[in-house]
């Protein structure tokens, strides 16, 4: 469901008042969630139009294309038809790319961008052009999670001023992918040979040619009085110098953002091209804020704040509830089971008449929802996935599919062209080292038998092979046996499956690095508990989950479906960086572990950039409640049973603790009434007592008093005055901080204690 919840126009608040007001120069507005950005941006356009700005002379760039036709269709309604038009970068790009054209000054070129499926054939191709001689195989052995791996090495490096090198050291890839370096030139020169471009290069071309000749990128700046830019924290270097240069000295810059919602650093994001960057290329004349939120109540807001502090690196806004009646509740749900609770939570809603289309799960790794797919597929609930793929459709099963289809006798129903396919993809998963020239022809002729293909793999084992080859071939044919005169259940033939070739190492060895490895491994696992708890044969087994394929399809059919009217109410599963710009009703958040969030690829991973932005992830999924978030975490009876788990990724995620939702609940509920009096049994902060006063509201407060813990040596405080700082010394009851504007300052630590925050 759409985001920016907005009042009518005879409701702006000051802020947005200030906003449309602004009468001439650079400024940057910082936005919370939910505060009515886009109505502020389109009362500051309806004035200017109202100054006799011409619409031409104004520039709006949306962040994706929904953005730009909401905006637009709003625009529309509220200033008539003589408005700006409204873009997105890559439509700007795509402008500028045929003015260039036009004017001979860059080649001619077809701006249709190549299809996806071109685009990953041509890196395919690069990738065997250039990959060293002896790791060949075993890049071949993991094509597909390759050559994704170089699409976006290419993708990000067409985000960066500085080029390929400057790409890969930001990435911080090993140097087995250092030959990635010349996947890029090669594909780079097939795609200019080709005169054509990808959605990257429309905005990348233009941006290089000006970057490398200045003279006609001047030609290109100063003509709009004003450009006005939404989600500017989510830029990134290559458009961060168009907008230089389309200024060109001249005209207003307006660019409104939160830095605590730059969650696209994969793209090239970063939070300092709104905190710092924009100030040295445009310095503002006014800073403005929209820190009242009319998406949610004040318990969320509180808990949102709460969280959000622990991070250094962002804007000094504090948001408030704006809206008097927006109540939104916050639960931590304790469970063992967390599909069986959702789907008991799902019914009871529907029984209250809740539509499942305001209900939103988001993950942060697709793996997470894949037992949630399976428990509502049991269940016959309905459900739209953000991924292309369902969790019985990804490709990481598709071989353990193959093994049920042939224990189940289906597999001799195949045409022999699938049945080669099928065997191709069973035996190659996980990776056999063997040379696709090598392994297609065997399985060819393989399909040409209706039984016995795991006899006949024996025999066709070539002399030519290695010893380690051949072991391996041999060791499937064994298996392929084994699975042919299958009599137990599907569950035990898929563990047999994991078990004889090592699937889950294989798996996380093929993958590019560790979280796509613990995405299909997890993705695995759940398929296989699903499949344990089912304890049918394997031909029940398949019907089974052909019959969960062939309901889901008929709920939720493609867009020109007969049955997407009927899909209309269904739960929307989608991850946390998919559901930037939307709301729901109710968003529950499942998998609150200390591994999956701050998501830990590696045991180590803790540097304070990684956990920031991964709290800035968390930020964005919780703020897209209205009425209900729901964050789902272990047992604590789990933990006791399972101790060893329990100190390792099972324990509840220390983002709750953050988030004070016991203060945060207890306020939100006690602000409507006001009463002079709280008593609360957990202390108060001085966040919470700063959001009482913001609202106005200072009663008299009987609170334990909060333990302020002694930080660490290295470890970051913030001072009501003086800022940031970090620990560097203690020396009995002193302590040196070092602040960011690098001062070494010395404290008594009982003193200093009542200024931190």
């Amino acid at each position: 469901m759409s985001g920016d919840t907005s009042q009518p126009p005879e409701t702006l608040t000051e802020e947005q008042q200030a906003i449309a007001n602004h009468s001439g120069g650079h400024a940057k507005i910082i936005a919370v969630a939910g505060s009515g950005k886009t109505t502020a941006l389109l009362y500051y356009i309806k004035n200017r139009l109202t100054a006799g700005v011409a619409p031409g002379r104004m520039l709006v760039l949306m962040y994706n294309r929904n953005a730009r036709e909401d905006f637009a269709q709003r625009l529309a309604n509220l200033c008539g038809t003589s408005v700006p038009p409204v873009n997105t970068f890559h439509s700007l790009g795509f402008r500028i790319y045929q003015r260039l054209i036009a004017r001979g000054q860059i080649e001619h070129t077809n701006l249709n961008p190549l299809p996806q499926s071109v685009v990953q054939l041509q890196i395919w191709k690069a990738i065997e052009a250039c990959a060293p001689p002896a790791e060949i195989e075993d890049i071949r052995a993991r094509k597909q999670s390759e050559t994704e791996a170089a699409e976006f090495f290419i993708d990000y490096t067409k985000t960066v001023l500085s080029g390929d090198l400057s790409a890969f050291q930001r990435l911080k890839l090993g140097d087995e992918y250092l030959y990635f370096l010349k996947v890029f030139r090669h594909f780079e020169n097939w795609r200019r040979e080709q005169n054509a471009v990808t959605y990257a290069d429309l905005i990348y071309d233009p941006v290089m040619l000006f970057s490398q000749q200045p003279e006609i990128a001047e030609q290109y700046g100063g003509f709009y009085e004003d450009i006005l830019v939404d989600e500017y924290q989510d830029i990134n270097e290559i458009q961060h110098y168009l907008l230089r240069v389309l200024h060109g000295k001249s005209g207003n810059v307006i660019a409104i953002g939160d830095p605590d919602q730059t969650i696209y650093e994969w793209r090239g994001s970063r939070p300092e091209f709104l905190l710092r960057l924009f100030d040295g290329d445009f310095p503002p004349s006014n800073v403005y804020q929209l820190s009242r939120t009319f998406r949610y109540g004040h318990s969320l807001s509180l808990a949102a704040n709460h969280f959000i502090h622990n991070n250094r690196e962002r804007a000094d806004i504090f948001c408030v509830s704006g809206n008097p009646h927006a109540e939104t509740q916050l639960q931590q749900v304790h469970t063992e089971n967390e599909g069986k609770w959702l789907v008991e939570h799902l019914r009871r809603c529907q029984q209250q008449g809740t539509s499942l289309a305001t209900i939103a799960i988001l993950v942060r790794l697709w793996s997470v929802a894949a037992p949630l797919e399976l428990a509502l597929l049991a269940n016959n609930i309905p459900y739209r996935s953000g991924n292309r793929n369902t969790v019985l459709s990804r490709r990481e099963l598709r071989p353990l599919f193959w093994s049920l289809n042939i224990a189940a006798g289906r597999f001799a129903e195949q045409t022999s062209k699938r049945r080669a396919q099928g065997l191709y993809e069973w035996m190659t998963a996980p990776h056999i080292r063997i040379p696709r020239a090598i392994l297609e022809p065997i399985c060819e002729r393989l399909a040409h038998h209706e039984k016995g293909w795991g006899k006949q793999l024996l025999k066709l084992i070539p002399e030519s092979l290695s010893q380690h080859q051949c072991k391996r071939l041999r060791q499937r044919a064994e298996l392929l046996q084994q699975v042919e005169k299958w009599r137990g259940h599907g569950g035990e033939l898929v563990r047999r499956q994991l078990s004889d070739l090592d699937y889950l190492s294989g798996i996380g060895e093929d993958a590019f690095n560790r979280q796509q490895a613990e995405e299909k491994q997890q993705t695995i696992l759940a398929f296989c508990q699903y499949l344990d708890q089912l304890r049918m044969p394997a031909r029940e087994t398949l019907e089974h989950l052909q019959q969960l394929q062939r309901q889901h399809q008929q709920q939720h059919g493609g867009e020109d479906s007969p049955t997407a009217e009927t899909a209309a109410d269904a739960i929307q599963i989608t991850t946390m960086h998919q559901s930037k710009g939307l709301e729901w009703d109710q968003v529950i958040i499942p998998s609150m572990t200390v591994h999956n969030m701050p998501y830990q690829p590696q045991r180590d991973f803790s540097t304070p950039a990684s956990t920031e932005s991964e709290r800035r992830l968390m930020y964005v999924a919780m703020t897209r409640a209205r009425k209900q978030l729901y964050l789902l975490t272990p047992a604590p009876e789990t933990n006791a049973r399972n101790p060893r788990e329990a100190d390792s990724e099972q324990k509840p995620s220390v983002f709750l603790d953050e988030m004070h939702l016991p203060l945060s609940n207890l306020l939100g509920e006690t602000l409507p009434a006001r009463p002079p009096n709280i008593t609360t049994p957990v202390p108060v902060t001085r966040l919470a007592l700063r959001y009482l006063a913001a609202c106005d509201y200072n009663p008299e407060i009987n609170a334990p008093r909060a333990a302020l813990r002694k930080p660490q040596l290295g470890e970051s405080i913030q001072h009501q005055k003086l800022g940031y700082g970090r620990v560097t010394r203690w020396e009995d009851s002193k302590v040196e901080i070092l602040f960011s504007d690098r001062k070494t300052r010395r404290f008594e630590w009982e003193k200093l204690s009542q200024f931190l925050m």
